[in-house]
This record gives C-alpha cells, structure tokens and sequence, in this order.
C-alpha cells in the first residue's frame, strides 16, 4: 500500500506531513511507554551479583523512598493565587503564623480548593500541630476527588502527616500506593 504525503490532506483524503509526523510521535511514545519496566524488583547491584548462591544479605528495615509531590494546579481566582503566594514567601521566611492566616484569607475566597488545604496541613505540620494537620489533609483528599494530581498530592500530605504522629506503616503503606504514580 502507498500513501502520497506530498499533497494537503482533505475530509476523506490521504495524510500531509503534519499527519505523518503526529502518528510518528505517538507510535514512538507508545514505544517507548513498552519499554519501561513494570517490575518492583529495580537495578541489581553489584553486591548482588557476587554474593555466593544460597547466602542472604540482611534485611534492611528501611522506609519506601518517598514519591515525588505531584505538581498541583494553582487556584482558580486570582486573590487565592496571591495569597497562597504570599503564605509561600512567609514559609521561606519562617513566619508560620502569617502563612496560616494568609492561608485561611485564601480558603475563604475558594473553600472547596484542595490545593489550599494541603498547603495549610503542611504549614501546621511545620508547626508540629499534627491533628490539624491531619484535619486539614484528610478535608483536601475529600476536596481532591477524582482530580488525579490534586488526590495523589493530599494523600502524599497525609502520609506526612501520619510520619510526624509516630504512624510509620501507614504512611509507608500510603507512599508505597503513591509511588507508582497514581492510586
């Protein structure tokens, strides 16, 4: 079968080089996409590959790596993006405090943003406040709903959370789910 890719594509017609070119990239993203592993086993050390067969290395007790925050949408109005932008600034500059009632202007303004009730758990957590951190993260993960990013982060904060109060298996538990990029 040939295709003529030397002329403008038309409702029923054959593809131009723009059509080429998109199908070439999907086909490589798709590709690509097989070629990652989907194992948990990771890299083999060296270590490993010398040890004598039957011998086991000691089990290490250490927690899963933590995943990455996801990267959250910022809110919708523009007074809440001020303010969650000045309740940044006053966490660089070590001002809790400011951060919280900057954070609570914001929330007035979008009450139902669960980007901003994630950032105001992380701020009470900075404080050691951890059962309204906990109260904070558990209203963003109902305020996440099916938004994926916005869900992984307030789940992420929760697991935080869970650290902070001495809860180590949980968070471990939620950061393992998180870790593969979705829950």
């Amino acid at each position: 079968m040939s295709v003529n890719t030397n002329h403008k594509t038309h409702p029923g017609g054959a593809w131009d080089n723009q059509c080429w070119q998109r199908a070439g990239a999907g086909l490589t993203a798709l590709l690509l996409a097989g070629c990652v592993s989907t194992s948990s086993s990771g890299p083999v050390s060296e270590a490993s590959k010398t040890s004598t067969p039957g011998a086991t290395a000691p089990a290490a007790k250490t927690p899963p790596p933590r995943p990455a925050a996801p990267i959250v949408a910022p809110p919708r109005s523009s007074g809440a993006q001020t303010l969650l932008a000045q309740a940044n600034r006053a966490m660089a500059e070590q001002q809790p405090d400011t951060a919280v009632v900057l954070l609570e202007r914001a929330i007035r303004i979008e009450p139902r943003e669960a980007a901003l009730w994630i950032k105001l758990s992380q701020v009470h957590l900075s404080k050691n406040e951890t059962l309204i951190a906990f109260q904070h993260a558990r209203k963003a993960v109902v305020l996440a709903g099916s938004d994926l990013e916005k869900s992984a982060a307030a789940w992420l904060q929760l697991a935080e959370v869970y650290q902070a109060q001495g809860k180590t298996s949980e968070a471990n538990q939620i950061r393992q789910r998180y870790r593969r990029g979705r829950g």
